[in-house]
């Protein structure tokens, strides 16, 4: 038996080198948590559907003109002012203002993001030493941001690439003492590793804000200010840990115990 998932494939449904691993964590979680192969199946004929912005698919859950009732498990919004329907199996959703959307809600879904078991997936497996101050995480918009790629020259600094096999994106952020991502993965994965992190906004209109405001919303805290371009500009001669500020996450374990309890099981 299989799982058919809902995630996004991007352009890296027809090339490898085009798959950003944030989205390529949902099929190696749910099938790490289930115990059965997943498979991806388009939103209409879909089972289920975990991590991304991709709670607006959900209107396109339907099959001969009938509701069609996914199980989303951490799923979250991009954008204000969108509404979903409560006709779907909820377990799981990113943050409040996920949850705020979804009309006529009747349960208390878990809230958090399925990124944040990314420390489970690794379990078992050896963890790099740290061999890095930090690691830079553009989103696939920001790779060729001409800040990042002087950053990338900097001693001490390793620019990880969001179209790396996951696995070898988690061994990074491991390997690297502190963490600035313009992908929102890129912080989630790092929250779970509990690597201090802290938000890059590079390419201002090009990436949903209100989907950061969401995630952090599941901790009870606003989002830490974003550094801009002029951070990345300072990072040879900058300290660190004041770059990234005050780090916590408050909640963490119950938010990952929260998603390890909601997990369909169907």
């Amino acid at each position: 038996m299989t799982i058919k998932l809902y995630w996004c494939r991007g352009k890296g449904r027809s090339d490898p080198g085009q798959q950003n691993f944030g989205d390529y964590l949902s099929p190696l979680l749910v099938e790490m948590l289930a115990s059965k192969p997943v498979v991806y199946a388009p939103i209409d004929r879909a089972e289920m559907m975990a991590i991304g912005s991709i709670l607006p698919r959900e209107r396109k859950a339907r099959r001969f003109f009938l509701p069609h009732r996914l199980h989303i498990w951490g799923s979250g919004t991009d954008a204000p002012g969108l509404s979903f329907s409560s006709r779907h199996h909820y377990h799981a959703l990113r943050g409040t203002k996920s949850r705020e959307q979804v009309l006529g809600l009747q349960a208390s879904p878990a809230l958090g993001d399925p990124g944040l078991l990314a420390e489970h997936w690794w379990a078992g497996r050896a963890k790099p030493a740290k061999s890095y101050r930090v690691g830079i995480i553009p989103h696939y918009v920001d790779r060729q941001h001409p800040a990042v790629i002087q950053a990338a020259k900097t001693p001490g600094v390793m620019l990880i690439d969001v179209f790396w096999p996951v696995e070898d994106v988690l061994r990074a952020i491991l390997a690297c003492d502190f963490v600035l991502s313009s992908s929102m993965h890129g912080l989630i994965v790092a929250d779970s590793f509990e690597v201090p992190n802290r938000r890059l906004r590079l390419s201002n209109g090009l990436i949903s804000d209100f989907k950061f405001v969401d995630y952090y919303s599941a901790f009870s805290m606003e989002e830490p200010k974003p550094l801009g371009d002029s951070a990345l500009h300072t990072l040879g001669r900058a300290d660190i840990a004041e770059l990234v500020g005050e780090y916590k996450r408050p909640g963490l374990l119950d938010l990952q115990a929260g998603l390890l309890r909601s997990f369909p099981r169907y």
